[in-house]
Formats: structure tokens, C-alpha cells, sequence
């Protein structure tokens, strides 16, 4: 009787000390407001911080923006759980996802630096787990915020790590510094890896669109750009760069544009660079195609490769089956 009675008090304490508001379970779905407060993050009680919501929510869960108002300001947050955060439009400073495993997906919010001096010059910085961005702007990382770094999207594995990027349905501009930087930067480290898909998304008026650079890495980076426009870019708009006994570097353009470009429509540099054309457009560049120093362009001969001030040509032509 005695030893049933300590058990059930010490079950009793288990509960009270997940229940109790100093042990509180973290929840399935927690919501953020422009006139929140706190740390509850309930639908009753929303809070105001995104990162405050992010650590009241379980694994899996859901964060949601009650309103567009709702954001983080000059704060930013760090993802290290799958989560989903659906914003309505609300803004984020930027955001670092840091986590082996997790999946996370960041729908309808604007990550901007606000063109504030200090920031870290990066908006979205991919270190380890899966991302998507569904429906969002990245925007104005650059010289203003007086960072030496200016990427809109960064996708950064370190050594033995595979990262993976889902980029559907968004805008990325105004991203980069004066010759480096940029809107999609694909850099893993060591032996680290990249996934990216990039698929109905403009990226517009970045010093690089998307650079893919396997110079740091041994590790392979995959990139598939689908029913996208890469425009006004300072440099290339769509560059895969390595070297040999760096990483294969690979990036198919399916049904997609380069153009108005101050440099390269497309970029394939270095031995292990590889780019592959289908049903894509070419116009208005300073050059259109461009493969150096061993990189190789390949067209599946559906392309529309015109109007730049020199066209370049593939090295290399594919069977359309």
C-alpha cells in the first residue's frame, strides 16, 4: 500500500512538473502578434517574439503570424527543431536553421534586413537540415546593412553534412555587396553537400542570381532551377564554379531565364562545372553562355539563346528523347 502511495506521488510530480507553467510542455501550434506579449504564445495569449514562439512549440509544430505586423524587428531567430512558420506577410530580421534532421518551412514571411548597419549580412543562412521557403521575399542584404557578407540566401554545410533548400513560389532581390554576394549562394565546406531546388521564383537585382561554389567543398552540390527568371544581375545570373578536386557542381535550368545580366546569363567554371540547358532562355546579357578553365554548358537544343551583346555557345548538345 505504502509503495503504491510513493508511486502514485511520484507519477503526481512527473505530472505537475510537465504541467506546471515553470515545466510546461511545449505545444503543438503557438501564434505571434503585433500587440503580444510574453512567453504563453497561445492562440488567447499570443506573444510578440518569433523566437519566444519557436521555443513554446514542439518538434513538428506549427508558429503562426496573426497578423502582417507581427515581427521579430532587429532580433532574428535560430531554428534548431522542424518547425513550420506561417507568417501572413510578417518579417523576420534573418534567420539561421541549424539542426541534424530537422525539416523546416517558412511560408508567406519577408526576411529583410531593414537596411540596418550591423545585421548579419545574411537573411537566410542554411547550415544543417532540410529548408523550404514557400511564398517569401528576401531582400536589401547589402552594402547598407555594413556587413562584408551581402547573400539573400546562404546554403553553408560544414564537413559531412548534406544540405537541402526548397525554394518554390518566392522573390529574392536586391541582394549583394559591389563584387561579391548575392541572391542564392550554394558554399558548403569540407565535405559538406548541397540539394536546391529553385522552382517558380524570381530572383531579381542581385550582384550574383545563383552561385553555386564548389571551391570549399569536396562534397556534391545539385542544383535544379524550374520555371524561374534570373534578371538585372550585377555578374551571372546562374553560375556553377569549381575546380577540379573540389566538388562536382552541377545546375540544370529547365524551362527557366538569365538575362539583363552585367556579366553571364549562364557560368560554367572550373573542371566539374556543369550546367544543362532545356527549354530555357538566354537574352540580353553581356554574354550569354560562357564555359571556362574546363567548366561545360550542356543544351538539350530547346533553347532560346539570343540578344546578348556575345551569345556564347554550349560545349556540348543533347538528344531530345
Amino acid at each position: 500500500m505504502i509503495r503504491m502511495m510513493l508511486a502514485s506521488l511520484g507519477l503526481g510530480a512527473v505530472l505537475l512538473a510537465v504541467l506546471s507553467p515553470s515545466g510546461a510542455a511545449a505545444q503543438v501550434r503557438s501564434y505571434v502578434a503585433s500587440n503580444g506579449g510574453g512567453t504563453a504564445c497561445t492562440l488567447a495569449a499570443p506573444c510578440s517574439s518569433l523566437q519566444n514562439a519557436i521555443e513554446a512549440t514542439q518538434s513538428g509544430g506549427e508558429v503562426y503570424c496573426l497578423d502582417p505586423g507581427a515581427s521579430d524587428g532587429a532580433q532574428g531567430v535560430a531554428i534548431t527543431r522542424s518547425i513550420t512558420i506561417d507568417c501572413r506577410g510578417g518579417s523576420i530580421w534573418n534567420v539561421t536553421v541549424n539542426g541534424t534532421g530537422i525539416s523546416v518551412l517558412l511560408r508567406n514571411v519577408i526576411v529583410n534586413s531593414f537596411n540596418i548597419p550591423g545585421a548579419s549580412g545574411v537573411g537566410v543562412d542554411l547550415l544543417n537540415g532540410a529548408l523550404t521557403l514557400e511564398n517569401c521575399v528576401v531582400q536589401n542584404w547589402n552594402a547598407s546593412t555594413g556587413s562584408s557578407i551581402g547573400i539573400g540566401i546562404r546554403v553553408a554545410p560544414p564537413a559531412g553534412v548534406t544540405a537541402r533548400l526548397h525554394v518554390t513560389d518566392s522573390l529574392i532581390r536586391n541582394n549583394g555587396l559591389a563584387a561579391s554576394g548575392g541572391g542564392i549562394i550554394i558554399q558548403p565546406a569540407g565535405s559538406g553537400s548541397a540539394r536546391v531546388v529553385i522552382e517558380r521564383t524570381r530572383v531579381e537585382n542581385n550582384t550574383f542570381g545563383i552561385f553555386a561554389n564548389g571551391i570549399g567543398s569536396t562534397g556534391v552540390i545539385s542544383v535544379q532551377v524550374r520555371d524561374s527568371v534570373v534578371s538585372d544581375s550585377a555578374f551571372s545570373g546562374i553560375s556553377a564554379f569549381t575546380s577540379a578536386g573540389h566538388s562536382i557542381t552541377s545546375i540544370t535550368v529547365d524551362r527557366s531565364s538569365s538575362l539583363l545580366s552585367g556579366a553571364n546569363g549562364i557560368l560554367a567554371q572550373g573542371t566539374g562545372g556543369f550546367v544543362s540547358l532545356t527549354e530555357t532562355t538566354v537574352v540580353s546579357n553581356v554574354t550569354g553562355l560562357n564555359a571556362v578553365s574546363g567548366g561545360a554548358i550542356f543544351s538539350y537544343q530547346n533553347n532560346r539563346l539570343t540578344g546578348n551583346v556575345s551569345d556564347g555557345a554550349p560545349t556540348n548538345v543533347l538528344a531530345v528523347k
